[in-house]
C-alpha cells in the first residue's frame, strides 16, 4: 500500500497564494472603486457644465472675438455667469469658454474666464486689483488671467470632440491644483451651430480620500479573513501530518509484527511438514491405510500453510523494502516447466484447459529464480482459480523479444470490475466479484513486487465477466560466460 506523505511545503504555498489573492483582490477592488467614483464624478461634472451652458447666450459669446472685446457689456455678463456657477461649486478651480480659431480650425482660442472680469488686474501696479485665483497669497503663473482671442496652448483632443456634444477628459490628470478632471459642453446658437465650448476643471483630491476611506475597511476585512483561513489551513495541515505520521508508524508496526509472526510460524510449519514426510516414509513404523490417508490430508493442509507463510514473508519484505534479489544463471525452460508441473494438477482439478505456448529454445539468463517463480506461479494459479467454472480456459504464452522475457497469462473468468481495477495490486485487496472463492489478497501484490524487484513491469487488461490478461516484461541479463 502506498503511504501518504506528510505535507511539508503546503503551508508556505498557502501563505504565498493567500498573499497573491489578497494583493490581486485589493488591486481589483481599488480599480473598481476608482472607476465607480470616476464615473460618478464625470456624471456630476457633465451635469454642472450642461446646466451652466444654458445660462450662456451664444449671441454674447459671438461678440467676444478679440482682446478689446473685454470692454463690451457682453463680456461682463458672460464672466459674471461663469463666476456665479464656479462659486456655487466649490470643487471647480477653473471655468472658461473657448472656441476654434477662425483662421485655423486646428487651434483653440480663449473666449472668457470666470476669474477674468478684468483680464489685466494682475498686470497693473495696483495690488488692490490683484486676483489671487488659488488663494495662496501670492500672485504667480497659476493666477494668469485670460482675455478674448488669447491662444489656448496645446488643447487636448476632447476640446475638439466637445463640439459634437458634452464630454469629459478621458483620464484624471495632474496640474498645480493636484488631480483634476475637465468637463466640456458646447454652446449652441439658435441655428443649432456650436459657436464655442464651456469647460470646467474640477479638483479631485477628495475623490482619492473617499476611495481610500471606502476601500480600507474592506481590505481590513479581507486581511482578517485571509488570516483566519491561514490559521485554519495551518491547523488542518498540522493535524493531517500528525495523522499521516501515526498511520505510517502503525503501518510499520503492523508490517514488522506480520514479519515476526510469519518468521515464528515458518520454523514449526517446516518442522511439522518434515515430520509428516517422515511418517509417510515409514520412519516411525508402517501406517495403516486410514492413517496414511489422514497424514496425506494433513500434509496438504500444512503445504498450503507453508505456502501462505512464505507468501507473507515475501509481502513483508516488499512492504519494508527488503526484497533481496539473488541473481544466478537460470535456465528459463527448466524453471517454467517446474512451475507448470505445479499448475497442471490444479488446472486438472478445476477442469480448466491449459494452453501453453513456449519457444523451442529459451535462454539461460541471470535471474532470481524465487522472484520469477513468485510472479508466474501466482498469475497462473489465479488464472486457473478464477477461470470460468464450467468451461475454464487459461492461455500462457512466452516469448523473448529485444533481450526481454515477455509473457502473458489470460483467463476467461469473471474479470475485474472497472471501478476496482486501480486497486487490484493492493495488499489484501480482493475484487468484489470473487469473494466466494478462497484467496488471501497477497498474490498480485507479491507478483508486482517481485517483477519490479527484477526491473520488470506488470500490467493487465480486464473486462468484467469477460476474463483478465496479465502482461509481464522482465529484462534479461545473459548468463555468465563459462571458463575454458
Amino acid at each position: 500500500m502506498k503511504q501518504r506523505k506528510p505535507i511539508k511545503f503546503l503551508g508556505p504555498m498557502i501563505v504565498v497564494v493567500a498573499i497573491l489573492i489578497t494583493t490581486s483582490t485589493s488591486w481589483l477592488l481599488y480599480n473598481h472603486t476608482v472607476n465607480l467614483l470616476t464615473d460618478n464624478l464625470r456624471k456630476r461634472l457633465l451635469a454642472i457644465v450642461t446646466t451652466a451652458v444654458v445660462e450662456i447666450r451664444a449671441e454674447d459669446v459671438n461678440e467676444l472675438m478679440v482682446e478689446e472685446d473685454w470692454l463690451k457689456p457682453e463680456w461682463e455678463r458672460v464672466i459674471n455667469k461663469l463666476y456665479r456657477v464656479k462659486e456655487n461649486n466649490q470643487d471647480i478651480v477653473f471655468m472658461y469658454i473657448f472656441r476654434k480659431d477662425p483662421s485655423n480650425p486646428n487651434e483653440m482660442d480663449f473666449v472668457a474666464d470666470a476669474n477674468s472680469i478684468n483680464p489685466y488686474a494682475n498686470l497693473d501696479d495696483d495690488p488692490t486689483n490683484d486676483v489671487d485665483v488659488d488663494n495662496n497669497g501670492i500672485i504667480d503663473d497659476i493666477d494668469y488671467l485670460q482675455w478674448p482671442g488669447q491662444e489656448y496652448p496645446e488643447p487636448p483632443i476632447e476640446t475638439f470632440e466637445s463640439y459634437d456634444g458634452p464630454t469629459t477628459s478621458r483620464e484624471l490628470y495632474e496640474d498645480a491644483w493636484g488631480k483634476v478632471i475637465t468637463g466640456y459642453a458646447p454652446i449652441i446658437d439658435a441655428d443649432g451651430n456650436t459657436v464655442a465650448v464651456l469647460a470646467a476643471d474640477i479638483q479631485a483630491g477628495d475623490f482619492f480620500i473617499i476611495t481610500r476611506q471606502t476601500l480600507l475597511p474592506f481590505l481590513t476585512f479581507i486581511g482578517a479573513l485571509i488570516f483566519i483561513i491561514l490559521i485554519l489551513f495551518s491547523t488542518t495541515i498540522h493535524i493531517w501530518n500528525r495523522r499521516i505520521s501515526l498511520m505510517a508508524e502503525l503501518d510499520k508496526q503492523k508490517d514488522e509484527l506480520l514479519s515476526i509472526v510469519s518468521h515464528q510460524l515458518a520454523t514449526p510449519v517446516s518442522s511439522t511438514k518434515w515430520y509428516l514426510e517422515m511418517m509417510l516414509d515409514g520412519d516411525f513404523g508402517k501406517l495403516s491405510g486410514e492413517q496414511e490417508k489422514h497424514v496425506k490430508s494433513m500434509q496438504g493442509v500444512i503445504g498450503n500453510l507453508a505456502d501462505l507463510v512464505s507468501m507473507i514473508l515475501d509481502v513483508s519484505r516488499i512492504q519494508l523494502g527488503r526484497m533481496k534479489v539473488d541473481l544466478a544463471d537460470l535456465d528459463l525452460s527448466e524453471a517454467i516447466n517446474e512451475i507448470l508441473v505445479v499448475i497442471k494438477p490444479k488446472a486438472l482439478e478445476r477442469k480448466a484447459k491449459l494452453n501453453v505456448s513456449l519457444p523451442k529454445n529459451l535462454p539461460v539468463a541471470k535471474l532470481d529464480k524465487r522472484l520469477v517463480r513468485m510472479t508466474l506461479e501466482n498469475l497462473l494459479s489465479n488464472a486457473v482459480k478464477y477461470s470460468d467454472k464450467d468451461a475454464g480456459e487459461v492461455e500462457f504464452n512466452v516469448e523473448i523479444v529485444n533481450g526481454k522475457l515477455k509473457y502473458f497469462v489470460k483467463d476467461n473468468g469473471c474479470g475485474i470490475p472497472e471501478s476496482e481495477q486501480g486497486k487490484i495490486f493492493g495488499k489484501l485487496f480482493r475484487a468484489s466479484n470473487v469473494q466466494s472463492i478462497d484467496g488471501n489478497g497477497f498474490g498480485l501484490y507479491a507478483a508486482k513486487g517481485a517483477t519490479e524487484a527484477l526491473g520488470g513491469t506488470i500490467r493487465f487488461e480486464s473486462k468484467e465477466n469477460n476474463g483478465t490478461t496479465f502482461f509481464v516484461e522482465i529484462p534479461l541479463i545473459k548468463e555468465t560466460p563459462s571458463k575454458a
